[in-house]
């Protein structure tokens, strides 16, 4: 909640000092690097990596979270939701279905990850 605050703030000065246009991208910097995130995760017995990054559509804020598993396969899970929390979780669940469709998986190992 703190980071969505601080990126309001931001928001808040950027729009009020439109001129300062150097000021505005460098906050807007800030705010992108605070609401970043990058990590792993275990994917039935393989390590992914997982990365948050935040968007602006309509002035409105979403995330947009990607999964991708090196040295096991090139599919990659996306999403994007309004939701900080659960973006990973159905970036997780886009990458279950591709890898179900293409045969990597089976139906009964991707069903805890589609839930």
């Amino acid at each position: 909640m703190a980071r969505v605050s601080l990126l309001l703030i931001v928001l808040s000065i950027a729009l009020v000092a439109p001129s300062q246009g150097f000021l505005k991208d460098l906050l807007f910097g800030e705010a992108k690097k605070a609401l970043l995130e990058d990590g792993t995760t275990e994917i039935l017995d393989h390590v992914c990596n997982f990365r948050v990054m935040p968007r602006l559509r309509s002035w409105e804020l979403y995330f947009r979270g990607d999964v991708w598993c090196p040295g096991w396969t090139v599919i990659k899970g996306e999403s994007l939701t309004r939701s900080r929390t659960r973006v990973v979780n159905k970036a997780v669940a886009d990458f279950a279905q591709k890898a179900l469709a293409q045969g990597l998986i089976t139906q009964e190992d991707a069903q805890p990850l589609l839930e």
